[in-house]
């Protein structure tokens, strides 16, 4: 891209106890037979911490040995349950190749900003990257250079926007970016810090550098639209330039 280029945006619209050492003389001693101890009582006496005071018998022991040997079976395999619902998540919420969301998972995120974006002051934005480069790397070295070329891509979006922004995949040699200080002004200063990066480091394959050309859209985004308008504008923004 030209990044002396002047950016056009596209727009979408709209009990007190006793004192200590007092005792007590006038009931009967059998009155407190039945009272409870505080903390423990004769057999295995435990406090109120749950730790025993007087140690556990042999049978309490084997008993908690059997209850504990039935436990942790059970909680092994809810670990294990958590660990593969976590895997399965990721492969279905992460691009392939990318160390992106994917296109589902980016629309997703895109949408929950543009449903919030009555909090977000002054507004956000949608930044469209074709990696044309990799296509045409694609067509010369094969698929394995134009991935390399995404994710180098990739990495160098990375270094010009802000952390709290969101890369995903729009699918093929398509990249998204989610501006949450998504004005007019800023949005501009992206595209054209993104082609410029882009422009001035070069790709690394096989012995040879190349640079990785790139169109860039955005589109601001608008309350009460959805995500699909908004990767919509931002591609006819990138269209027509």
């Amino acid at each position: 891209m030209d990044v002396n280029k002047a950016v056009a945006i596209q727009p979408m619209g709209d009990a007190p106890g006793r004192q200590a050492g007092r005792q007590r003389h006038d009931a009967p001693e059998e009155d407190n037979q039945d009272a409870p101890m505080h903390g423990h009582d004769a057999d295995g006496a435990v406090a109120l911490d749950g730790l025993p005071l007087e140690g556990l018998t042999p049978e309490v022991q084997r008993i908690l040995d059997a209850l504990s040997a039935q436990i942790e079976p059970m909680r092994l395999e809810a670990e294990q349950a958590k660990a593969i619902a976590a895997r399965y998540h990721d492969l279905a919420t992460r691009h392939p190749i990318l160390a992106v969301p994917n296109r589902r998972e980016f629309g997703r995120e895109l949408q929950h900003v543009i449903d919030h974006l009555d909090s977000l002051s002054p507004s956000a934005a949608l930044v469209m990257v074709n990696v044309i480069g990799a296509g045409a790397l694609r067509g010369k070295f094969g698929r394995a250079c134009a991935d390399g070329a995404m994710a180098f891509a990739v990495e160098a979006i990375a270094q010009v926007i802000h952390p709290t922004d969101t890369i995903g995949s729009l699918c093929g040699y398509d990249l998204g970016v989610i501006l949450l200080n998504g004005d007019a002004e800023n949005v501009a200063l992206r595209v054209q810090s993104i082609g410029q990066r882009l422009a001035h480091h070069a790709f690394h394959w096989q012995g040879a550098d190349h640079l990785i050309e790139v169109h860039i859209g955005a589109a601001i985004l608008g309350i009460g639209s959805n995500c699909e308008d908004a990767i919509a504008s931002a591609d006819r923004n990138l269209l027509s330039k």
